[in-house]
């Protein structure tokens, strides 16, 4: 892989994370393409053997799971069965929204780290 595709690569993953942080609604279909192509670009860096420094940064991206579902605590759970399921699911989307947008906005923040730290050498 060149430079010069890389430095694509790595600001197409921004602009990704970008589009999905300002939308209103997390679409499941834009985290799964966002996780594999995170996933497919570390691999190309890590593939590259990196400077120590860089490989630290590279290696603490964390991957995004598209399946993430989060477990509802007991009073939600109580709270959901009086109102037929509502709560629950209220509060399952809430907290997968939360961790899809906690995860892109980190995932973003590394890679133009990581961009960054390139340029810089």
């Amino acid at each position: 892989m060149s430079i010069d595709n890389l430095f694509r690569q790595l600001k197409d993953i921004q602009f990704q994370a970008d589009k999905i942080l300002k939308s209103q609604k997390v679409e499941d279909d834009a985290v799964i393409s966002f996780a594999e192509y995170s996933k497919k670009l570390k691999a190309d860096l890590m593939g590259m053997q990196p400077s120590e420094d860089l490989a630290v940064h590279v290696n603490d991206i964390q991957p995004l799971d598209p399946g993430f579902d989060p477990k509802p605590p007991f009073v939600t759970v109580f709270f959901g069965a009086l109102s037929f399921g509502l709560a629950t699911k209220k509060f399952k989307q809430r907290k997968r929204e939360e961790y899809f947008r906690q995860n892109i906005r980190n995932t973003r923040d590394q890679f133009g780290h990581i961009d960054f730290l390139l340029k810089e050498i």
